[in-house]
């Protein structure tokens, strides 16, 4: 009998003893799914993080988007970046902040136009500007002289020569692209000499059209209305609109018109006389600057989307160094 009570007093005891082990197990297991949960909650945080981060990076990193026909391009900071190297090298006394991602902007618009009305800019032309740059327009491109003081400033600037030659091509297009709007400009027609005025409010306007017609001049005008009066001649069917146009050419000369809508408000004109000849290179080119401009404004306006929180100091600083 005492034999099996001491086989069963172990047994007892061994049962005991495993419950015991059981239970610090399971507690060990319990603070380790603990601990191994508590390292993934932090794990997906950080890469919740990282993954903000990128995003938001992502989202600030572009500067802004550009429409052309051949699709939307994305300028970032690095764009930015290399532009303003290059700004440097030929503005770098009228710089802002802004001015490096309008050249960007302006870049793809003009290009893109000028592959619309068939205007491109030969390697050789490329070559002689580059020359007169450097003033040696008398030289080779290969010349020894201007390749080495070619190189010096690549160098000094960081540039590649494909960047330098890219704003070569940019600065020809534009020229040919303002001297295309010149030649739309016809060499004869007929043409108004006008004064007018540009109001913003129609009550105005037509205010200062009855005072214009009771005898009040132009000077007065200006003052009473805070206003300033252009004069000049309109060739008809170049830079102003239609409706200016059937007012311009049909108003009997000496008097003054009702106001005529236009983009920024109305038009308040008195035709002074009314020719049909020859229009002046000088003249022409005037139009055609204006044409140029118009269509800038309009492409820029329709075309040109910034990013809404850029900001351009943070930009330029970070671009610097």
């Amino acid at each position: 009998m005492a034999k099996k009570g001491k086989t069963e007093l172990k047994q007892v005891a061994s049962k005991h003893v495993t419950k015991r082990r059981v239970a610090r197990w399971q507690k060990e297991k319990r603070r380790q799914r603990i601990i191994f949960l508590s390292g993934v909650a932090v794990i997906l945080v950080v890469v919740a993080i990282i993954i903000g981060g990128a995003v938001a990076s992502k989202s600030n990193d572009w500067l802004s988007k550009v429409k052309t026909d051949s699709g939307t391009i994305t300028i970032k900071k690095t764009d930015y970046a290399n532009e303003l190297k290059l700004f440097r090298v030929y503005n770098s006394s009228v710089s802002t902040n802004e001015s490096p991602l309008l050249n960007i902007e302006n870049d793809y618009l003009i290009k893109d136009k000028a592959k619309t009305v068939g205007l491109n800019t030969s390697e050789t032309e490329i070559d002689h500007r580059m020359l007169v740059s450097f003033g040696m327009e008398n030289k080779s491109i290969s010349d020894t002289v201007f390749q080495t003081e070619y190189k010096s400033m690549l160098s000094s600037y960081n540039l590649s020569d494909q960047q330098f030659r890219d704003s070569i091509e940019f600065s020809l297009l534009s020229e040919k692209l303002f001297g295309y709007y010149v030649n739309q400009t016809p060499e004869s027609g007929l043409q108004a000499n006008v004064s007018m005025f540009t109001v913003s409010n129609i009550s105005i306007a037509s205010e200062l059209a009855q005072s214009w017609r009771n005898g009040e001049s132009l000077n007065n005008l200006s003052v009473e209305y805070g206003i300033q009066s252009q004069s000049g001649l309109i060739v008809k069917g170049t830079i102003m609109s239609e409706a200016f146009d059937n007012v311009a050419f049909t108003i009997d000369i000496g008097n003054v018109s009702d106001p005529i809508p236009s983009d920024t408000g109305y038009y308040v004109i008195k035709v002074l006389e009314r020719t049909d000849g020859p229009v002046s290179d000088a003249q022409r080119q005037s139009i055609g600057l204006t044409s140029y401009n118009d269509w800038f404004t309009k492409e820029r306006k329709d075309n040109v989307e910034r990013n809404s929180k850029l900001n351009l100091n943070e930009v330029y600083a970070w671009a610097v160094k």
